[in-house]
């Protein structure tokens, strides 16, 4: 019986990434191929080799697979399921939470950081301040200040005047905060909201790494003007040095694409540390909504929803090839491996293993 129950979830966990990447990407035999039909978000086909993906008798792409791999063959060494979950599970339970039973606040601050490139980053940030401008509140963008030290002061004097009934949305990105460096600005900030009998909220939102990528590659592609030929060799060259855009860890803890020289597995421990202290909320794109949280902290009332990203862009198609391009370039740069924790971490991952 525990047998078939293991059967059961390995299958379920195939069709589970199937689901994930049709709503990613389209794996084709070529790398990219030119359509004039408009796209809304990913259209995805899945041709005779994307089984490949989920195939547990080659060598799996994503993570989550290797260590599927390794369960099913009975190892039990680092990358297997029975020696990693319980550790995460366990730090699971210490991380920042919000406070549920405060739900929503009657004050505050949200400081935000989103890595959705592309149009759907852009909708969410346009829908968030129509939020703030019907609900009252007010918006910060690290983007519209001259500098970081500009944002900073004009955050901390925004928060200074925070009011009984107040929000102040705040979000870094451009000209923003570092996490690495700059984690005491971001406790600075909670003791101010704090003191004036608020909450302070920090919040991140990541997205799953190959969604990232062909997003980085689909905006990149818009804003080309060059021919489908040309930006075929563009995005491979791009791609096989490492720095076509900068990764979701090296944005996180630097704001750049520079990692200071830490190694990749120090980047990784020291962004988890970074989240489990001082956010209260951590997102990766497509399992929880960001705005649906914004509204139960804030009780603000929402006249719509945030518009789904439609970009035509020519419908780009992946081949396994460049797919394995963006997967050892997430890995390298740490996302990977990051993004892969923050799964089991703060959306339980796999977790329905640790019963089999």
């Amino acid at each position: 019986m525990i047998q078939i129950q293991k059967l059961v979830a390995y299958a379920g966990m195939a069709v589970a990434l199937a689901v994930l990447l049709s709503s990613t990407a389209k794996i084709g035999s070529a790398i990219l191929t030119q359509n004039s039909a408009p796209v809304d978000g990913f259209d995805v086909h899945l041709d005779d080799n994307g089984g490949d993906l989920v195939d547990l008798d080659e060598e799996p792409l994503l993570p989550i697979h290797r260590r599927l791999q390794a369960a099913q063959k009975g190892e039990s060494g680092p990358g297997a399921v029975r020696d990693v979950l319980p550790a995460l599970a366990h730090m699971a339970s210490r991380v920042r939470k919000l406070d549920e039973s405060k739900l929503p606040y009657k004050c505050g601050a949200i400081l935000y950081d989103q890595q959705i490139p592309g149009e759907g980053g852009d909708l969410l940030n346009e829908w968030i301040q129509k939020m703030v401008k019907n609900n009252g509140g007010s918006f910060l963008s690290s983007g519209e200040q001259e500098s970081k030290d500009a944002f900073v002061k004009e955050a901390e004097k925004q928060l200074q005047q925070l009011g009984p009934k107040d929000w102040k949305i705040i979000y870094t990105h451009k000209n923003g905060l570092a996490f690495d460096a700059d984690e005491n600005i971001l406790r600075s900030w909670r003791g101010i909201v704090e003191k004036r009998n608020c909450h302070f909220v920090a919040a991140s939102v990541f997205a799953d790494p190959l969604d990232h990528s062909i997003k980085h590659t689909k905006k990149q592609f818009s804003e080309c003007q060059c021919s489908m030929e040309e930006f075929k060799g563009k995005i491979l060259d791009a791609v096989g040095a490492g720095n076509p855009w900068v990764g979701q860890l090296n944005h996180f803890l630097f704001n750049s694409g520079e990692g200071s020289g830490m190694d990749m597995k120090d980047k990784v421990k020291r962004g988890v540390k970074l989240l489990k202290n001082n956010f209260d909320l951590v997102l990766v794109d497509g399992e929880k909504d960001f705005s649906e949280e914004l509204l139960r902290i804030t009780g603000w009332k929402a006249r719509s929803q945030v518009k789904k990203a439609n970009i035509s862009d020519g419908e780009l198609v992946y081949s396994k090839k460049l797919v394995s391009a963006v997967g050892k370039m997430s890995a390298a740069n740490g996302d990977e491996h990051f993004i892969d924790a923050v799964m089991h971490i703060y959306h339980n991952s796999l977790g329905y293993l640790m019963t089999q």
